[in-house]
């Protein structure tokens, strides 16, 4: 009885040593596999287009930095797109486009920001012929009443509201975006066939060219 209880219990441990060992060949598979952090960094955009978090390599893990009051950080990677801050445990997800590119991280589970090409902590020179693509007059698509004039400049673009005739600067982070100078104004222009059809003011304040 010994014996077969030893035999018996001898064969368990052949069969989870095999169990454990396609473990290993999945895990390393899994390890082969993992997207790089390279792939990650970038500056993102949040929903109200004024703030933007900057994801970045530290060492051999990722770094968060919210350019808004520079706080930093430290993420723990929980699996190939999902990481938590370290000390506070903030969740984000980063999600792919139908390319297979990462364009977007999800923070908290609800924020959705967008990743952008250009650092909007710099201001990027464009062209008089950039600019001037950009001139004209919109009016707001809530309510015809309400217009406003864009100009080029050499720094960049003035906004004149034609309704009080206030006026306001800005200076491109790219082609298509630009802030003010206190950074609390953005626009944010739609191009077709290289001329602007519209500008989004703030989030969603859509105002359309006039033709």
């Amino acid at each position: 009885m010994m014996g077969i209880t030893l035999f018996g219990s001898t064969s368990l441990p052949g069969k989870c040593f095999a169990q454990d060992r396609g473990a290993v060949i999945r895990t390393n598979a899994h390890r082969s596999a993992m997207v790089s952090l390279d792939q990650l960094v970038g500056y993102y955009q949040l929903p109200n287009r004024i703030a933007f978090i900057e994801f970045q390599m530290k060492d051999t893990s990722l770094l968060a930095r919210q350019l808004w009051d520079n706080k930093e950080y430290q993420l723990i990677r929980i699996d190939q797109t999902n990481f938590e801050s370290k000390d506070e445990g903030h969740k984000i997800e980063f999600l792919r486009d139908s390319a297979g590119h990462f364009n977007h991280a999800k923070i908290l589970g609800r924020i959705m920001t967008a990743k952008v090409g250009f650092d909007p902590r710099k201001s990027k020179p464009l062209s008089a012929e950039q600019l001037k693509r950009l001139e004209g007059t919109y009016t707001f698509s809530g309510d015809n009443n309400h217009k406003i004039k864009i100009l080029s400049t050499q720094q960049g673009l003035t906004l004149k509201q034609m309704w009080d005739d206030k006026e306001v600067t800005f200076t491109p982070r790219s082609e298509t975006f630009f802030l003010n100078e206190d950074g609390t104004f953005p626009l944010t222009f739609m191009l077709s066939n290289g001329e602007a059809i519209h500008v989004t003011c703030f989030e969603n304040d859509i105002w359309l060219k006039d033709k």
